[in-house]
């Protein structure tokens, strides 16, 4: 059997970058230290007629990050201070929304973060006065 060096070496040099380019994305992951930037709360409101007790709708400003692409990051829903849940970017539409629900009735400040695939929580949103309403 004839080898060839140079059909060896090609071989070789690219199962090596197959390796490298696999372990990028975790690579990446662990040296992303960067946050999303802030998301903006486009409208919150504390709807009467939605099923269900205490409703939150929430529309959200997407976030861009250094790494985590747009449609991966994560929102998660704050009021004064206490986390509702969390939102997926769908990558449908031009804001992340979704229902939420709160956990007491009354006027409340409605905030957001954003969090990307290592993470890193952004600076929180603007904040909006939401009044939830018992069922």
């Amino acid at each position: 059997m004839t080898r060839h060096p140079a059909r060896t070496a090609t071989v070789a040099a690219a199962a090596a970058l197959t390796l490298v380019a696999a372990g990028a994305p975790a690579q990446a992951r662990l040296a992303d230290r960067t946050p999303p930037t802030a998301p903006y709360v486009l409208y919150a409101d504390g709807l009467r007629w939605t099923g269900g007790c205490l409703p939150l709708t929430i529309g959200i400003q997407r976030s861009t990050d250094n790494v985590t692409p747009q449609p991966a990051l994560v929102y998660e829903v704050f009021a004064d201070g206490v986390r509702l849940g969390a939102l997926t970017d769908n990558g449908a539409n031009a804001a992340v929304w979704g229902v939420l629900r709160f956990t007491r009735p009354g006027p409340q400040t409605v905030t957001a973060r954003a969090v990307d695939a290592a993470g890193n929580r952004s600076a929180p949103s603007n904040a909006n006065v939401v009044t939830a309403y018992a069922c």
